[in-house]
C-alpha cells in the first residue's frame, strides 16, 4: 500500500465504517427506497443476518461473491455483509446476459451470488453456484403507493424473468436471512474481518475494448476515494457534512466504482441517508430531490441531460445543495453551462462540477472547483492525496507544457487486475522516482500555473491525419455549439495512414425535418471555419440517438 497521511479515518474495512455510522445514528434514516424508510438499526440487522447466512452457507474470508443486483436495499446489505466476513464483493451489471455472468463467475472463481428478478436467469445451469434471489419489490412500503408500484413493476418485468434451475442452491432473500438468524440462535459465530488493506471489491472494466478485467480495490482505497468528496465539501467549500440533514442520491449504479464509492460508500462513511434507485427515472429522482432535500447528486452526462431536458428540476429549492456534478464520460461544456444556470436560478451556492477518474483508482481523482465556473475542457485539479503528471506516451518521461499521457499516484490505486499480471504491469508502472504510477491511457494537458488538468482524448481515440494529431472530443465539443446538433460523435475510419473522420449526428428536435443534405453542407462549412482542415469530417451520418454502454457512456465499438 502507498504511504500517505490523512485527516480522515480511512484505515478500517468498509464494514467497520458501516458499523461506526450505525452505532452513531441507529434511529436515523439509512435508506430511502420507493417512499419506504429503512433506519440504520434495521440496515445493521439485515447486514448481520446476511453475514451469518453467508458463513452458514460456507462462504469464507477471501472468497469472491458475485453481486448482480441494482441499487436496492438487498444489494447494499450484501456488499457490507460480504465485507464483514472478509469475502470480496465482485460487482456485476444487473442486466448481464448469461455469457457475461458465466465469464464473471469463472474469472473470479465464485461459488456464491446474489441476483435480482431479471438477472436470475443468467445464472441458469451453474451447478456449483449458490444463488440468493432478491426481489426488487421486497422493500416497497406496505402502503397503497407500494402496492401500485409493485403492480407497475410486475408489468414492467413480465416476460423478462425465468428461474435459475440446475444450480447448487437457489434461495429467496428473506429465507436466506432466516438461515442467518437460525445460525446465530444455534450459537454460530461470525468473525469480523479487520484488514483494511485486504481486497474489498472487484469491479469489471474494459468491456468495450476487449474481455472485461477485474479491478481489485482494497478497503483503504475505497475509503480514501469516498473521503475525497468529503474533503471537497469541508476544505474547498468550507461546509460541514451533516448526517442528520444531508442526503445522497444513489441513482448511479453501484456495480460501477463511481456509484459504489462516490454515492453509496460516502453515505455510509458520513452517516447520511441515501435515496436508492434501481433504475434511473428522471421524474422519480426529481421528486426524491424535492421530498428528501437531497443535496449530493452525481451522474454521468446522459443522466443530467435527461433530467434537464425533462424540466423536473426547474424551480426546485436548491439552496441546501452541497455538491452536484458529472463524470464517467466526457462532460460537454454545454451541459455544464445549462446546469450552472439551473443551479443559480434554484438558489444553489455551488457550481456544477465535473470530475475525471478510472475504475483502476476507484474512479474520481480530480474535481473542478465548485466555487467557480469550470474552464472549458477542464476536468479539475487532483483530489486530496492524489498526484498527477503527464508523460510521453509509452514512456515514463515526464512532459510539461504540452499534451501527454496522464499518470496518477495516490492511495486509491487498485491492487491490480484479478489474475492478470501482464495487463496489470502495463498500467501500474514504476517511475524513476521509485513510485508506481497508474498510466491512464488518456491524453491530457496540465496547466502548470494552476494545476488544472485539461482532457484531450483517450489515446486509442487520437487519430493521426497527414501527420497531425486530431482529437475527436474537441471536434465533438465544437459541433455541439451548432443549434441544429443535439449530440454527436466522431469516429476514425479507414486503414492507418489513410484515416478519415465520420461524424454521427443526433439532430435537435426543432430541426428534425430540415434537409439533411443542406445540414451536412452547413456542418462541413462550420468545420472549415472553426477547425483545422484535418479535423473536418469527410462523412456525416444522422441517427436518432448515440448508442451507449450499460453505464451511459457512448459506445464507440457499436458505431465502428
Amino acid at each position: 500500500m502507498i504511504n500517505y497521511t490523512t485527516k480522515y479515518d480511512v484505515k478500517k474495512t468498509m464494514y467497520e465504517k458501516f458499523a461506526d455510522s450505525a452505532a452513531q445514528h441507529p434511529d436515523e434514516p439509512c435508506f430511502y427506497y420507493y417512499k419506504n424508510t429503512i433506519t440504520w438499526k434495521k440496515a445493521e440487522e439485515m447486514v448481520d443476518l446476511c453475514a451469518a447466512a453467508l458463513v452458514a452457507n460456507g462462504v469464507r474470508k477471501g472468497d469472491r461473491v458475485i453481486i448482480c443486483a441494482p441499487n436496492m436495499p438487498q444489494c447494499i446489505t450484501a456488499i457490507y455483509a460480504v465485507n464483514k466476513i472478509g469475502a470480496i464483493a465482485s460487482m456485476l451489471h444487473p442486466l448481464s446476459v448469461k455469457s457475461e455472468a458465466e465469464y464473471a463467475v469463472n474469472l473470479v472463481g465464485a461459488k456464491f451470488a446474489f441476483c435480482f428478478d431479471v438477472s436470475e436467469k443468467s445464472f441458469q445451469g451453474m451447478k456449483n453456484l449458490t444463488l440468493v434471489r432478491c426481489k426488487t419489490a421486497g422493500y416497497f412500503p406496505k402502503t397503497p403507493y407500494g402496492f401500485i408500484a409493485n403492480q407497475v413493476y410486475k408489468k414492467k418485468i413480465k416476460g423478462k424473468t425465468a428461474p435459475a434451475t440446475d444450480v447448487h442452491k437457489n434461495i429467496e432473500w428473506t429465507e436466506f436471512l432466516k438461515e442467518g438468524k437460525k445460525f446465530l440462535a444455534d450459537g454460530g459465530k461470525v468473525e469480523i474481518a479487520e484488514d483494511s488493506l485486504a481486497v474489498a471489491a472487484i469491479m469489471m472494466t474494459g468491456g468495450t475494448t476487449g474481455n472485461p478485467k477485474g479491478v481489485q480495490l482494497c478497503n483503504e482505497a475505497i475509503n480514501n476515494l469516498s473521503y475525497q468528496l468529503v474533503d471537497v465539501v469541508e476544505t474547498v467549500l468550507e461546509m460541514k457534512t451533516d448526517a442528520k440533514t444531508d442526503t445522497m442520491l444513489t441513482a448511479l449504479p453501484v456495480f460501477h466504482g463511481f456509484g459504489f464509492a462516490l454515492c453509496m460508500h460516502v453515505s455510509i462513511c458520513t452517516g447520511m441517508a441515501q435515496a436508492l434507485f434501481p433504475q434511473f427515472d428522471a421524474k422519480m429522482c426529481s421528486d426524491a430531490i424535492k421530498q428528501y432535500g437531497i443535496n449530493y447528486i452525481f451522474g454521468v452526462p446522459d443522466f443530467f441531460e435527461k433530467v434537464h431536458k425533462a424540466g423536473y428540476l426547474k424551480g426546485i429549492d436548491m439552496s441546501n445543495m452541497k455538491l452536484i456534478g458529472s463524470g464517467g464520460d466526457v462532460v460537454p461544456y454545454s451541459l455544464t453551462e445549462k446546469m450552472d444556470v439551473l443551479l443559480k436560478e434554484n438558489g444553489a451556492k455551488c457550481h456544477f462540477v465535473s470530475g475525471y477518474g478510472l475504475t483502476e483508482c476507484v474512479t474520481v481523482c480530480s474535481f473542478t472547483d465548485p466555487r467557480r465556473e469550470a474552464p472549458q475542457g477542464c476536468i479539475g485539479i487532483p483530489c486530496y492525496n492524489i498526484e498527477a503528471m503527464t508523460v510521453k506516451p509509452g514512456t515514463t518521461e515526464e512532459v510539461k507544457g504540452e499534451d501527454g499521457e496522464l499518470c496518477i499516484y495516490g492511495p486509491t490505486l487498485m491492487e491490480g487486475y484479478y489474475h492478470d499480471p501482464d495487463e496489470t504491469n502495463k498500467v501500474l508502472v514504476k517511475h524513476d522516482d521509485g513510485k508506481v504510477w497508474l498510466h491512464t491511457g488518456d491524453m491530457c494537458f496540465i496547466k502548470e500555473e494552476t494545476g488544472d488538468i485539461y482532457y484531450r482524448q483517450r489515446l486509442k481515440r487520437v487519430y493521426k491525419i497527414s501527420g497531425y494529431l486530431v482529437y475527436p472530443s474537441f471536434i465533438e465539443e465544437s459541433y455541439r455549439a451548432m443549434a441544429e446538433i443535439y449530440d454527436c460523435c466522431v469516429i476514425g475510419t479507414g486503414e492507418e495512414g489513410k484515416t478519415q473522420l465520420k461524424l454521427f449526428v443526433v439532430k435537435n428536435k426543432k430541426y428534425a425535418g430540415d434537409s439533411e443534405e443542406e445540414l451536412t453542407k452547413k456542418i462541413i462549412d462550420f468545420g472549415l471555419q472553426n477547425l483545422s482542415k484535418w479535423s473536418v469530417p469527410k462523412e456525416v451520418v444522422y441517427i436518432d440517438e448515440l448508442p451507449r454502454t450499460k453505464i451511459g457512456k457512448v459506445d464507440f465499438k457499436v458505431l465502428k
